[in-house]
C-alpha cells in the first residue's frame, strides 16, 4: 500500500509537476490515436502545444454524452479492440448505450483509486466488506470488488436486492464494511426491524455510499440508525467508475479530488464559462491517466463548487470539492426559485423523514411517511430556505415505493 500512501499525501508541489506533465501527454495522445479528437482539435483550431495548464483547457470545447453516444461502439476509443480487457455502461435508457472501454492498465487505475478510499477508511485486510451494487455492464460493484480483493479482505459480492438475504449475511458473516447506493442502508434498516433485529447491533461499522446525491441530514440518519460511519464515495463511468475521481476524508470538508489523475473545473451550465472557486456549477472533468478512452474537458452534469485548493487538516493536499448535490437535469426552476431534490431532503430529513417523493407539475407537491403532523414545521422550513411554499402530504407508512438501487425521488406530472 506504499505507492497509495504515497498517492494520497502527494506534496503540492509534486502534484503540479505530474498534473501538468500528465495533461500534455494526454493532449498529445489523444490527438494521436483518436480520430474524434484530432478532428475536434483541427476544426476548433486548437494547437495543442499551446495548452500547457489548467486555465489553458477553456480554450478546447468540451465532450459530451450526446457525443458518446454518437460515437457507439467504440469511435472514441485510443486503442485497437486487442487491448480492451472490458467494458462498462453509463446512464441512460433511451437511445444509443454509452460505453466506456478499459485496458488492463485502466482497470489497474481503477483499483489503485479505490484502494485510496479504502486506506483513507482505514479498510484492511481484517474487513468483510459486503457489496450490494450490481455486477453487470452498469460499474456498481466492481471497483470496490478490485480494492477489497487487492487487499486480501473476506469479500460478499452480493449485488443488488433481495433485502432479506442481505441481513442474513450481514448477521451470519459478520459484515463489518458495506457498500451501497446511499438511499439502501435505511431499506435495510426497515427490513432488519421487521426481521427482529436492531440495526445498531449489526455487525457493519463502515458504509461506502454513492451513486445518488445524499443530505449531510440523511447521512446523520444513517449513522444514528446504524452507529456506523459513513463515506461518500462518487464516481462516474465514464472516468473509469466508482471512486475513480475522489473520495471524502473523516473531517468531511468534502470530496478530495485526485489531482494526479483527473482534472476539475466547475464551469457556468449554461454559459459554459470557467467559475471561480466556491461557485457552483457543472463539474468537467479531464481524464490524465486513462488509457483506452481518456476525455477531455467531459461534462459530467455534477452538480458541486470547488471549496478549497489548501491543504486539508487530513494532510491531504488535493484539492477538494463540495459533495455532490444533484444533476443539472434534475434541477428544478419554480416560479423562479432552482433547487435539487437533496435540497427538500435535507429538510425533511432533519425531521427523521426517510421515504418522500416529489412530483412537479404546474405546482410541487411533496408526499412523505411521517407519524407526526410536521406539515407545518416542514412548509415554512422550505419557504424560508427556498423560498417557496410547496403542496405537502403526509402518507401512512409503507405506502411509498422502495428502492434497492438508486431511489427515484423526482417524478414528473402531466396535467
Amino acid at each position: 500500500m506504499k505507492n497509495v500512501e504515497k498517492g494520497i499525501f502527494m506534496s503540492r508541489k509534486e502534484i503540479e509537476e505530474v498534473k501538468t506533465k500528465r495533461l500534455r501527454y494526454i493532449l498529445r495522445y489523444v490527438y494521436e490515436n483518436c480520430a474524434f479528437y484530432r478532428r475536434l482539435f483541427k476544426e476548433n483550431g486548437i494547437d495543442i502545444d499551446k495548452i500547457k495548464t489548467v486555465e489553458d483547457l477553456a480554450k478546447i470545447p468540451f465532450t459530451t454524452k450526446q457525443h458518446l453516444r454518437v460515437a457507439y461502439p467504440l469511435k472514441i476509443c485510443c486503442v485497437p479492440k486487442e487491448k480492451i480487457v472490458r467494458i462498462q455502461m453509463s446512464g441512460g435508457t433511451t437511445g444509443k448505450p454509452v460505453i466506456v472501454p478499459y485496458t488492463r492498465n485502466d482497470v489497474e487505475q481503477w483499483k489503485e483509486m479505490m484502494l485510496r478510499a479504502f486506506y483513507i477508511a482505514e479498510i484492511t485486510s481484517k474487513d468483510v466488506i459486503q457489496i450490494t451494487p450490481a455486477f453487470g455492464l452498469w460499474n456498481g460493484g466492481f471497483g470496490f470488488h478490485f480494492a477489497a480483493d487487492a487487499i486480501n479482505a473476506f469479500v460478499i459480492p452480493i449485488g443488488s436486492g433481495n433485502t432479506r438475504n442481505q441481513i442474513k449475511f450481514m448477521v451470519d458473516f459478520g459484515t463489518t464494511v458495506l457498500c451501497a447506493t446511499a438511499s439502501y442502508p435505511l431499506r435495510i434498516a426497515e427490513v432488519a426491524a421487521e426481521m427482529g433485529y436492531d440495526p445498531r447491533e449489526l455487525p457493519v461499522k463502515k458504509m461506502l455510499l454513492g451513486a445518488e446525491p445524499w443530505s449531510d441530514a440523511m447521512r446523520k440518519q444513517i449513522e444514528e440508525t446504524f452507529d456506523a460511519i459513513t463515506f461518500d464515495i462518487p464516481g462516474l463511468t465514464e472516468m473509469g467508475g466508482v471512486g475513480t475521481v475522489g473520495f471524502e476524508c473523516k473531517l468531511r470538508n468534502g470530496i478530495h479530488i485526485w489531482e494526479d489523475n483527473y482534472i476539475v473545473e466547475v464551469v457556468d451550465p449554461e454559459t459554459g464559462e470557467v467559475l471561480d472557486e466556491g461557485e457552483e456549477g457543472e463539474i468537467v472533468y479531464t481524464a490524465l491517466n486513462r488509457e483506452a478512452m481518456p476525455l477531455i474537458r467531459y461534462r459530467s452534469g455534477e452538480v458541486s463548487a470547488i471549496v478549497s485548493r489548501e491543504e486539508c487538516e487530513c494532510g491531504i493536499k488535493h484539492m477538494t470539492i463540495e459533495r455532490i448535490k444533484g444533476r443539472t437535469d434534475d434541477m428544478i426552476i419554480y416560479k423562479g426559485v432552482k433547487f435539487y431534490p437533496s435540497d427538500i431532503e435535507q429538510i425533511l430529513a432533519s425531521y427523521g423523514v426517510k421515504h418522500y417523493k416529489i412530483e412537479v407539475g404546474r405546482d410541487i407537491k411533496i408526499l412523505f411517511e411521517s407519524k407526526d403532523n410536521i406539515i407545518k414545521k416542514i412548509e415554512r422550513d422550505i419557504k424560508e430556505f427556498l423560498g417557496f411554499k410547496p403542496k405537502l402530504e403526509i402518507v401512512p407508512p409503507n405506502t411509498l415505493e422502495r428502492f434497492e438501487g438508486k431511489a427515484k425521488r423526482l417524478y414528473k406530472v402531466v396535467e
